[in-house]
């Protein structure tokens, strides 16, 4: 059976578009692919309804997947092509030749990545001190 060529540009926006699902591993063959989407599908219905619902611990756990996505789609964008392939197509004929995709997957998901791991830490650090201040 032939193994399917895996692209690192589109392994890397995956994991950026929908790293809290654990897409990005799916498409990579990784085991325990469906964690991050247990995660997401189990925290989620937690949030739908509440007031405040940036502020409970559903939406905290909620980020671990979706900021571990981000982390992911940088580590696979910024891996070296032979890397990649050594890991990801080893059996494949076909080599990846990643270019500008990967940088402009790489300089977005610093970007969205950053700015959304900061908004959960502030969220986090309000909570936890509102929390103690007895607010």
């Amino acid at each position: 059976m032939p193994i399917s060529f895996r692209h690192k540009a589109l392994s890397a926006l995956l994991a950026f578009l929908f790293g809290g699902l654990g897409l990005d591993r799916l498409y990579l063959g990784q085991r325990f692919w469906w964690l991050p989407l247990a995660i997401t599908a189990a925290m989620t219905p937690l949030l739908i309804g509440v007031r405040n619902w940036y502020q409970t611990p559903a939406f905290f756990i909620l980020m671990v997947p979706v900021i571990a996505g981000f982390i992911h789609a940088l580590v696979l964008a910024l891996m070296p092509d032979e890397k990649f392939d050594a890991r990801f197509n080893a059996g494949a004929t076909r080599r990846n030749g990643s270019g500008w995709d990967a940088v402009l997957v790489a300089i977005v998901t610093l970007m969205v990545g950053t700015t959304i791991m900061t908004a959960t830490l502030v969220l986090l650090f309000q909570t936890f001190f509102e929390y103690t201040l007895g607010r």
